[in-house]
C-alpha cells in the first residue's frame, strides 16, 4: 500500500481517539464514503466543467484530507478550490492526476486502517 504524500498518521489516530471505541468503526466507514464521494464529484466536475461542483467537492476534501493527515492532498485540494473559484481549467487539468492518485492512496489507507478499539478476532 502506498501512503499519500506527506502523510501524518498521528492525525488519523487522534481522530479515532476522539470518536472513541463505540464510533471508530462507523467513523472509518463514513470517512471512506465521504472521500469516495469527493473523488466521484471531482471527476464529474472536471468532466462537465462544473465549477460549483468542483468548489464544493474540493472544499470538503480540504477538511477531510487535512483532518486525516494527508497534508499534500490538502494542499492540492486548496489549489483546486482556488482554481475552481477562478474558473481556471488549465490549473485544474495540471492538478487532476496527482490529486486523484493521492486521494486514491488516502482511501486505501482508510480502508486498511483497523478499528483500534475492535476486539481481536
Amino acid at each position: 500500500m502506498s501512503l499519500p504524500l506527506r502523510f501524518d498518521p498521528d492525525r488519523l489516530r487522534r481522530l479515532l481517539d476522539l470518536v472513541g471505541p463505540t464510533e471508530a468503526g462507523s467513523f472509518l466507514d463514513q470517512l471512506d464514503r465521504d472521500l469516495t464521494d469527493c473523488a466521484d464529484r471531482i471527476k464529474a466536475g472536471i468532466d462537465r466543467q462544473d465549477w460549483a461542483a468542483l468548489r464544493e467537492a474540493s472544499h470538503v476534501l480540504i477538511s477531510l484530507s487535512g483532518s486525516a493527515g494527508a497534508l499534500a492532498l490538502q494542499s492540492l485540494a486548496e489549489t483546486m478550490n482556488a482554481a475552481a473559484h477562478a474558473r481556471n481549467g488549465a490549473t485544474i487539468a495540471d492538478l487532476q492526476d496527482q490529486l486523484a492518485a493521492d486521494l486514491a492512496r488516502l482511501i486505501e489507507v482508510v480502508r486498511a486502517t483497523p478499528d483500534p478499539f475492535a476486539s481481536p478476532g
